[in-house]
């Protein structure tokens, strides 16, 4: 294979070489004439000269005879397209030299003229020695070095000759001889300029030729050029596709490789018409490589010259088979992706490199109505009704987001089309071309309503009495430690109250625990009508009770809230046709004055419940400081 230059300047300097070596062969090929005819014309003035009395001449043409022998060698060698540079200057330098003694040989004739030589024969003598320097215009025209140091010295001293000693006779004739000489040299620059240009024209379309072969046999895709539905030409690509050879493929119908003989004739018809418009025509169809193998190729034809239809079309094809299958795959895997997503009560997502919306789908979306579809163009932060997110959880995901890194388990709540709070979690991953230029992210949002309803609920069951939905001795425990510690920073009191319900054993006795549980269910009610909203009212066993008051004003306040829950827990009840009346013990121990913490507070508070009970019970308390 031949290597193509790699620049510019190689690319000319190539040109420039192969210029030279077309002007050499061409130099060659006028040598073979000029051989001949110098030895006819050595032979022919050797002959004239003897006749007229130069005893000396046939020496002169012997000596003359290697010279005009050795165009032959430079005919032969000249011609040879395996020059190198340098022997290409050598052989030029050679050639050069060559003309000169062939010149000087020349001129140097008028030194064997008789003196008594008549004027007819020296003018035919002169005549001769003109055709010869006419003829080497031509011969010599591309070379003029060649030709001056030939020319010059062969008729400058035939120009002297009858200048001088044929004056009186032909006075003109030297001078003429002269003229003429200025004249070839003029004619052979001109045809020397008119005929190198004319080379390098050549030179230079041979040139693109090649380049355009190169490109043409070592193009990706393959080439053809058709005529009247028969492949006129076509590039090793095509060749290669149909695993055939050039003598196999180029002057058959194009028909032959379509695998259905139809295809080429629906489509020769429809491309013709777009032809006449100056369009290009594309189509798809299995071709039948000369093996009997087949694949599936696309085909695209445009006319050599809309206006001249029988120029041919050239048609460009690729084979696609891969290309179709990786397509059919990757249309089956998006379609096992469709049907996925609509069974999945997921949410799937698009984002573009500005971080704005641009897909949503997924079976999830027919829950929330069209809600979540008039986000398509905006930003995250922007989603209309979106709630429940911390803004430090804002924080966090806009950092991940603008590092483009991945963001796992987003949770955020939505408002449904029927007004109903759905909870979602949303995890993305950022997405980028094989450059590695960001174009946004993708990924999934699942509702997690139900998990979050049922971690509230399990939350519940932890710190909550499963009874009476009353705050539990955990949950107590933490808010008791809450309200202490606000209490001390604002320098505020906190009371205590421990409740024990008198005679409820009974209850249980008589009448089961069944009927117990509902009891104790209606006075969890009672209690929680008797205090504040900003207290807390927990169940820390059986029929005991915990009153937690943060920040009462007095010990005055929080005897007056304990009298509201006697007469509270006092008022009668009714279950199952009986009516019960109950009684209370209530305990009260105050922060800072009865302890410095939740468990101390309790303990002062049993130790007051119990003085309560000891001092008769039944809608009594005792506090120490009362």
């Amino acid at each position: 294979m031949s290597s193509e230059p790699s620049s510019p300047y190689l690319a000319e300097a190539s040109l420039a070489l192969r210029l030279r070596i077309e002007r050499a062969a061409l130099l060659g090929e006028g040598c073979r004439l000029a051989g001949l005819s110098g030895i006819v014309g050595l032979g022919v003035m050797a002959a004239s000269l003897e006749h007229f009395g130069a005893s000396q001449v046939w020496v002169w043409a012997l000596a003359m005879l290697p010279l005009a022998l050795s165009n032959l060698y430079f005919h032969r060698k000249l011609r040879s397209p395996a020059l190198s540079p340098k022997a290409l200057a050598r052989l030029e330098r050679l050639f050069v030299i060559r003309s000169a003694l062939s010149g000087m040989g020349w001129g140097g004739i008028v030194f064997l003229l008789p003196d008594s030589l008549p004027v007819l024969p020296a003018a035919l003598i002169g005549f001769v020695m003109l055709v010869i320097a006419l003829g080497s215009t031509a011969a010599l025209a591309v070379s003029r070095a060649a030709y001056y140091v030939f020319v010059i010295p062969m008729l400058t001293p035939l120009a002297w000759v009858f200048l001088l000693r044929y004056r009186a006779d032909m006075p003109f004739a030297g001078w003429g001889f002269l003229a003429f000489l200025l004249f070839l040299l003029g004619f052979h620059e001109m045809c020397g300029r008119a005929l190198l240009a004319a080379l390098k024209r050549r030179v230079c379309s041979e040139a693109l030729a090649r380049e355009q072969q190169v490109i043409f046999d070592t193009a990706a895709e393959a080439i053809l050029l058709v005529r009247n539905s028969r492949i006129v030409k076509c590039n090793r690509r095509f060749l290669e596709l149909m695993s055939a050879d050039s003598d196999e493929v180029v002057g058959t119908p194009m028909w032959v490789w379509h695998a259905e003989t139809e295809d080429w004739n629906r489509h020769c018809a429809a491309a013709a018409e777009l032809a006449r418009r100056g369009e290009a025509y594309s189509y798809v169809a299995p071709l039948r490589c000369r093996n009997g193998d087949v694949f599936w190729a696309e085909l695209t034809g445009r006319s050599v010259d809309p206006a001249h239809p029988e120029a041919g079309a050239v048609w460009m094809g690729s084979d696609i088979t891969q290309r179709l299958a990786t397509e059919a795959a990757l249309r089956s895997s998006e379609e096992r992706f469709r049907r996925l997503v609509s069974m999945s009560s997921d949410l799937y997502w698009e984002q573009d490199d500005q971080l704005r919306f641009t897909q949503i789908s997924g079976a999830g979306l027919d829950l929330l109505g069209e809600g979540l579809t008039a986000v398509i163009g905006t930003h995250f932060w922007e989603f209309p009704g979106l709630e429940g997110v911390p803004a430090e959880q804002w924080v966090l995901h806009r950092s991940l987001v603008e590092a483009r890194k991945p963001f796992r388990d987003f949770v955020f709540q939505f408002v449904d089309r029927g007004g109903e709070r759905r909870w979602f979690s949303c995890s993305g991953n950022p997405i980028w071309d094989e450059r590695q230029n960001f174009l946004g992210y993708h990924g999934v949002a699942s509702e997690i309503t139900e998990r979050i309803r049922a971690a509230e609920r399990y939350r519940h069951l932890a710190y909550h009495d499963s009874l009476t939905g009353l705050p539990n001795r955990r949950l107590l425990a933490d808010r008791l430690e809450q309200a202490i510690a606000l209490a001390r920073r604002r320098n505020a009191q906190v009371a205590l109250m421990l409740l024990d319900l008198d005679s409820f054993k009974a209850i249980n006795d008589t009448d089961g625990h069944a009927v117990g549980d509902a009891v104790l269910a209606t006075m969890a009610h009672r209690l929680r009508t008797a205090v504040r909203e900003t207290d807390t009212i927990a169940r820390i066993g059986g029929d005991e009770f915990v009153v937690l008051l943060p920040e009462i004003e007095s010990e005055d306040a929080a005897v007056a809230i304990a009298e509201k829950i006697i007469a509270a827990v006092r008022a009668p009840l009714d279950s199952q046709m009986r009516s019960y009346r109950l009684g209370v013990s209530i305990g009260i121990a105050f922060f800072p004055d009865d302890g410095e913490n939740g468990e101390r507070l309790l303990q002062q508070a049993d130790s007051a419940m119990y003085r309560a009970k000891e001092a008769g019970g039944h809608c009594s308390f005792f506090a120490r400081h009362i």
